[in-house]
C-alpha cells in the first residue's frame, strides 16, 4: 500500500502580503471601489486569484487590511506629536506638520475613508471609522482636553473642538488653500490662527471667505471623516465647497441619511423662519418670496416614540415620522403647509395643529384639474395662503418678489433635468443613490445654494473617469412619489441595474418647463401646475392616465422593465400599482412588484428576488 501523499498548508507570507497592500494602494486611490478588482490587484502583485485569495478572502478583507496598516503608522507618528512637549498650540503645530509631510499618496489614503466607507459593510465600516478615530482625532482630542485643563483654551465641548480644528485643516490643504498659502508654514500659522483667534485679521478674514466661498473643481480634501455642525464657509451646507466630486458626493449623502436635518438648525440660527411642507409638491416659490426656508417634509429614519400615539395604526410610517421631528425637537418649524392627498393626509393639519404652536395650514390643490376654472381657482388658492405666509414672515410679498423666486425656481428645475438627462443618457457616471442625495438635498437648503451645488457637480459628472460602462438591464423605479425609500435600498437596487428614471420627490420636479416671470405670478403657477406637469398617484387629471405616463417614461429613457413599488399602507400607490401593471402587460414590459417601508433595514430578500428579476431579463 502506497503511502498517502500529504500537503503542507500554504501560510501567508508577510513580504507577499506587503507587495499586494502596496500594489493595491496606487488602485484604490485612481479608481472608485467598485472598479477595482481582484484580478487587477493579483496581476499588479504577480500572483493568480487563487494565490491573491489565499491571503485575503475578499476585496473587503483587503482593502481593510490595507487602510488599518496605513492608519496604525500614522496613529503612531501622531501620537508622538500629540505626546510632545509645549504648549497646545505648539503641540498642534506639531501634529499638523507630520501630516504635511508625508508623501503625497500617504495623505491621499485619508481621503479614501470618506469616499469608500458607505460602500463597506457594517462591520468593516466601523472597524475603518475605529481605527481613523484613534489615528488622528483623538490625538487632537488629547491635546485640546490637556489644554482645557490647563486653562489655555476655555471650558467647551472637546470633542466638537477637535473636529472644528480638522476641518480647517481640510479646508486649508484643498488645492485652493494651496494656491492661496502656497507656503507650507504659512499654511499653519493661518489654520492656528484661525481656530485659536478666530478671524480678526483681515487677510484671514478675506482668505476664510475666499475659502468658504471656493467651488473649485480640483481639490482633494484629506483629512476628515465627519465635520461639525457649522465650522466656516457661507450657507447652511458648507461641507461641499471647495470638495472633489467623490467627497462632495459623500457630503450629500451624509446629510440626506443625516435625520437632524442639521441645515434647517444653521438657517434658524441665522435669523430665518422654516416653512414646512408635506409631499408631494407645494409651490415653493411663495415661501422663498417672503424670506422664508421651505423645508421638504419626507419622514425619517427615526422611531416615531412621540408621534405613534397620534395615529392609527394602520397608516403609512411618513404621516408618523415626519411629526416625530417636530415632537423630538430635530426639527422647528414656523408654519406647516399640508395637502388632502390621500385620506391619511386628509386629516394631518388638524393632528399637527393640536401638537404644535406654529400655523398649520391645507393647501387644497384641485382635485378635479379638467374645469375651465381650474387654474384660477388654483391661484386664488395660492393668494389666500400667500396671505397667512405673509403673517408668519412678518412681510409683504410683491410681485416682483415672486418673479425673481420663479426665475431662481425656473434655473433650479433646469439643473435637475439636466442631472435625469445624464441618468438617462449615461448612467453609468451617476448611480442611483448619488443621484437620488443631489436631488434630495434641494428640500432641505435655499435654492440658491442648490444651484451652486449642482451647477458645480454636473459638469464634474459629465467629465469623471472613474465609472466605465457595464451590461446592465435599464430600468424606471416608480413609487417614491410621497414616502421615500431608505437609501440603502436605492443603493441596492442600483448595483444590479441602472436606475434610468423614477419618481423619487417628484415634487421638486413636478414642473416640467419653465414658469413664465411675466404677468400675474400666482396665476403662472397655477398654470404651470396644471399645464406644464408631471404625474402622480395623488392627482386626478383624466387628460394624464397614470398607466400611460409611467410608459412613456420607461420609453423616453430607453429603459428594459419597471420596478412598481409602493409604501406600506400607502393606498394611492398600492391601488396604481394594478392599473401599471396591467398596462405594462399589454405591451409585454417587464416589471417587478414590491413595497418599503422608510424605516426599513433588511434588504437581503428583496435584494436576492431584483437580482433573479435582473438575470431573467438579461438571459431574455
Amino acid at each position: 500500500m502506497e503511502p498517502k501523499m500529504t500537503l503542507a498548508p500554504m501560510t501567508q507570507t508577510p513580504a507577499a502580503v506587503d507587495r499586494i497592500l502596496a500594489v493595491a494602494e496606487p488602485l484604490f486611490l485612481a479608481a472608485s471601489y467598485a472598479d477595482v478588482t481582484m484580478d487587477q490587484i493579483a496581476r499588479k502583485a504577480g500572483l493568480t486569484k487563487g494565490g491573491l485569495y489565499h491571503h485575503f478572502v475578499s476585496k473587503e478583507g483587503l482593502y481593510l487590511e490595507m487602510m488599518q496598516a496605513d492608519l496604525v503608522e500614522k496613529q503612531a507618528l501622531f501620537s508622538a506629536a500629540a505626546q510632545s512637549s509645549g504648549d497646545c498650540r505648539s503641540r498642534l503645530r506639531c501634529l499638523t506638520q507630520a501630516f504635511f509631510q508625508l508623501p503625497d499618496h500617504k495623505r491621499q489614503l485619508i481621503s479614501l475613508i470618506r469616499r469608500n466607507s458607505n460602500v463597506l459593510g457594517e462591520a468593516a465600516r466601523m472597524q475603518l471609522i475605529s481605527a481613523y478615530q484613534q489615528a488622528l482625532p483623538d490625538q487632537i482630542l488629547l491635546i485640546i482636553k490637556d489644554a482645557i485643563g490647563t486653562g489655555e483654551i476655555q471650558t467647551g465641548d472637546a470633542r466638537l473642538l477637535a473636529w472644528s480644528f480638522v476641518a480647517l485643516v481640510e479646508t486649508a490643504i484643498s488645492a485652493h488653500g494651496d494656491r492661496v498659502l502656497e507656503d507650507p508654514s504659512e499654511k499653519l500659522d493661518f489654520v492656528l490662527d484661525l481656530f485659536f483667534r478666530g478671524a480678526q485679521g483681515p487677510q484671514d478674514s478675506d482668505l476664510r471667505q475666499a475659502l468658504a466661498n471656493s467651488t473649485g473643481t480640483d481639490s482633494t480634501p484629506v483629512l476628515a471623516t465627519a465635520t461639525p455642525a457649522s465650522y466656516c464657509g457661507t450657507g447652511v451646507f458648507p461641507e461641499w465647497q471647495g470638495q472633489s466630486l467623490n467627497d462632495m458626493l459623500l457630503a450629500c449623502r451624509d446629510l440626506v441619511e443625516d435625520g437632524d436635518f442639521p441645515t434647517v438648525q444653521r438657517w434658524r440660527d441665522g435669523g430665518g423662519r422654516v416653512l414646512g411642507h408635506f409631499q408631494v409638491y407645494f409651490p415653493e416659490e411663495i415661501a422663498h418670496a417672503a424670506g422664508l426656508l421651505p423645508f421638504k417634509l419626507r419622514g425619517a429614519p427615526v422611531e416615531p416614540d412621540h408621534a405613534d400615539s397620534r395615529f392609527g395604526s394602520y397608516l403609512c410610517s411618513i404621516l408618523k415620522t415626519s411629526l416625530e421631528l417636530v415632537l423630538s425637537g430635530r426639527v422647528e418649524l414656523d408654519m406647516f403647509v399640508t395637502h388632502p392627498i390621500c385620506d391619511a393626509a386628509r386629516n394631518l393639519a388638524a393632528v399637527w395643529e393640536r401638537n404644535s404652536e406654529h400655523p398649520c395650514q391645507i393647501l387644497y390643490l384641485p382635485q378635479n384639474a379638467n374645469s375651465a376654472d381650474t387654474a384660477r381657482y388654483l391661484r386664488n388658492e395660492y393668494a389666500r395662503l400667500m396671505e397667512v405666509i405673509e403673517q408668519v414672515a412678518g412681510t409683504t410679498i410683491t410681485e416682483d418678489d415672486l418673479r425673481r423666486s420663479i426665475e431662481l425656481f425656473n434655473r433650479n428645475r433646469a439643473l435637475i433635468r439636466q442631472l435625469y438627462d445624464i441618468k438617462r443618457e449615461t448612467p453609468w457616471l451617476l448611480n442611483a443613490e448619488d443621484a437620488y442625495c443631489l436631488v434630495s438635498v434641494g428640500g432641505m437648503v435655499p435654492r440658491e445654494e442648490h444651484n451652486a451645488l449642482l451647477e458645480t457637480v454636473l459638469p464634474m459628472i459629465r467629465e469623471r473617469a472613474d465609472s466605465n460602462q457595464e451590461d446592465r438591464v435599464r430600468v424606471v423605479f416608480e413609487g417614491g412619489f410621497c414616502e421615500q425609500p431608505p437609501l440603502d435600498l436605492i443603493r441596492m437596487v442600483g448595483r444590479s441595474c441602472y436606475v434610468v428614471d423614477d419618481d423619487f420627490l417628484i415634487g421638486l420636479r413636478w414642473i416640467l418647463e419653465d414658469v413664465p416671470s411675466t404677468g400675474d405670478p400666482l396665476q403662472q403657477l397655477a398654470e404651470a401646475y396644471l399645464e406644464k406637469s408631471s404625474y402622480s398617484p395623488v392627482q386626478h387629471d383624466l387628460r394624464k392616465p397614470k398607466e400611460k405616463m409611467l410608459k412613456e417614461r420607461i420609453s423616453s429613457s430607453k429603459a428594459d422593465a419597471a420596478i412598481i413599488t409602493a409604501a406600506k399602507m400607502c393606498e394611492p400607490g398600492l391601488e396604481e400599482q394594478v392599473c401599471y401593471t396591467r398596462s405594462l402587460d399589454e405591451d409585454d414590459i417587464g416589471y417587478f412588484v414590491s413595497e418599503f417601508e422608510e424605516n426599513m433595514t433588511s434588504f437581503d430578500h428583496l435584494g436576492l428576488q431584483i437580482e433573479t428579476f435582473m438575470e431573467n431579463l438579461m438571459y431574455q
